[in-house]
């Protein structure tokens, strides 16, 4: 067989067919993808899930999952000059005590990976008078730009099956506090935060969801990644530990621990997982949250062609071009 006939019959190989996924630089997501805003589904957790344990070669079909509601996760082009190598943001709320705030996370797409520089706070100020009693109190967030240091990896490249990293990021956050009860007015303050993150890929696979309008996607190849997230917090006023009373106040404590484990199902081309499940914690018993990304999602496959149906002509090939024709489906391509 001519060398252009063995091309042109690789282009009707059935395109469900998949594999093992290796995600490096050369498959990573697009800056359109990553500062395009996404959509997503939380799933319902009554009644039987799905098989979510560690597997390789695996089949997950998560289209019995149930929707509970649709979410927005923003994205936009990274637009502060304190992180130069970032080129894309997230806006994500991050709790504080009883309370919480907004802050956007700063990423790029280097050679190594997906990586996370730091984050940015736009000044916000938040009322303390249902904690304190005194409408005058108050937590506030001065506008600031908060360097993770080193900076964290999202994503190794390369990344495939048994592949692990663990990054440990230092970061300050500042924050002014007024509580009269302790004599406090507009305090400087700093969380001194250590994050701690292990990821493994522990499986691999083949997976569809339902898209938007609750029809069964395609199969699409994942890496099943665990996560492990520890953050170690310290609390300061004035520069000295900030005073114990006040921590159990607000539901603090100095030194304390919060732990998270994850299993994201991962694309190539993709930031957001294709899924993200969120465990009680790293034994990956009990499950919190199952959220379903709803972006570019696989189509169904088309019904595979038998070999004998298919016409290539001219045989041999004339002045380098040939006709590709499939039987009953009217169709056929030049090259």
């Amino acid at each position: 067989m001519k060398p252009a006939l063995l091309i042109a019959i690789s282009f009707l190989l059935p395109l469900c067919l998949k594999a093992q996924i290796t995600l490096n630089s050369s498959n990573a997501p697009s800056q359109t993808v990553c500062q395009t805003n996404d959509t997503g589904n939380r799933v319902k957790l009554s009644g039987t899930l799905p098989d979510m344990s560690v597997q390789t070669n695996a089949t997950w079909d998560f289209t019995t999952l149930v929707d509970s509601y649709g979410f927005h996760t923003f994205h936009d082009v990274a637009s502060t000059s304190a992180f130069p190598s970032a080129t894309f943001s997230h806006t994500i709320n991050y709790p504080f005590a009883a309370y919480q705030y907004t802050t956007t996370k700063m990423f790029g797409i280097a050679a190594g990976g997906i990586l996370s520089y730091g984050e940015h706070v736009d000044r916000q100020a938040l009322p303390l008078g249902t904690l304190t009693g005194n409408p005058n109190d108050s937590l506030v967030f001065a506008y600031q730009d908060i360097t993770y240091a080193p900076t964290q990896s999202e994503v190794k490249f390369p990344c495939t099956m048994s592949t692990t990293w663990t990054d440990v990021t230092k970061f300050t956050t500042a924050f002014n506090i007024t509580v009269a009860l302790y004599s406090l007015s507009f305090a400087p303050g700093e969380r001194r935060s250590t994050l701690t993150v292990k990821n493994t890929v522990k499986g691999w696979g083949k997976m569809r969801v339902n898209d938007g309008n609750g029809n069964p996607t395609g199969y699409m190849d994942v890496l099943q990644i665990e996560q492990e997230r520890t953050v170690l917090d310290s609390f300061f006023l004035n520069g000295s530990p900030a005073p114990t009373a006040l921590l159990t106040a607000f539901g603090l404590t100095q030194g304390q621990i919060s732990s998270s484990a994850y299993r994201n199902y991962v694309r190539a081309g993709e930031f957001a997982p294709l899924v993200e499940v969120e465990y009680s914690n790293n034994t990956f018993a009990t499950i919190e949250r199952c959220d379903v990304h709803r972006q570019r999602l696989a189509p169904v496959s088309v019904n595979d062609v038998q070999l004998d149906h298919i016409n290539i002509y001219p045989n041999p090939v004339t002045n380098g071009s040939f006709t590709v024709k499939v039987d009953g489906t009217h169709k056929s391509f030049s090259y």
